[in-house]
């Protein structure tokens, strides 16, 4: 019976856990806190999710328009700016946490789903500002 090696064991294990994914080597555990991978884009997701509640909250109430969004006109039908805010950032936690989940296992698809996610939160904002930008050089006379 031949006696194993401790030091090489410990070895190989060291070089398993380097090879998994991780900022320094180690593969986060599930419910650990690593730091965010992606800081500077989840504070421009931040500002446009603020600025598409705002954008659309003024020209519902200042301009007479309406949402075109059926899940967010029950929202805000139901429970006003409040609700509407309150949805915003519950999407806006809930892509977060999915970008971070994700990029756990594959940082290539987390990073494409937070540019994805800013994509898709500055159109809202480009169309307001071009809705408001129209109806101030093209005012409604009545």
């Amino acid at each position: 019976m031949s006696e194993s090696n401790p030091e090489k064991h410990k070895d190989s294990q060291g070089a398993n856990r380097r090879s998994a994914v991780g900022n320094d080597g180690l593969r986060p555990r599930f419910l650990s806190l690593p730091s965010l991978r992606f800081q500077d884009e989840y504070v421009w997701l931040i500002f446009l999710a603020g600025m598409d509640v705002m954008l659309t909250w003024y020209i519902l109430e200042r301009k007479g328009g309406e949402e075109i969004n059926p899940v967010a006109k029950l929202v805000i039908d139901s429970w006003g700016l409040w609700g509407a805010i309150g949805f915003k950032f519950s999407l806006l936690l809930f892509v977060i946490i999915a970008c971070e989940w994700i990029s756990r296992d594959n940082l290539r698809v987390g990073k494409f789903l937070v540019w994805f996610s800013l994509s898709v939160s500055a159109l809202p904002v480009f169309y307001s500002g071009f809705l408001l930008l129209y109806h101030w050089l093209y005012p409604i006379t009545e």
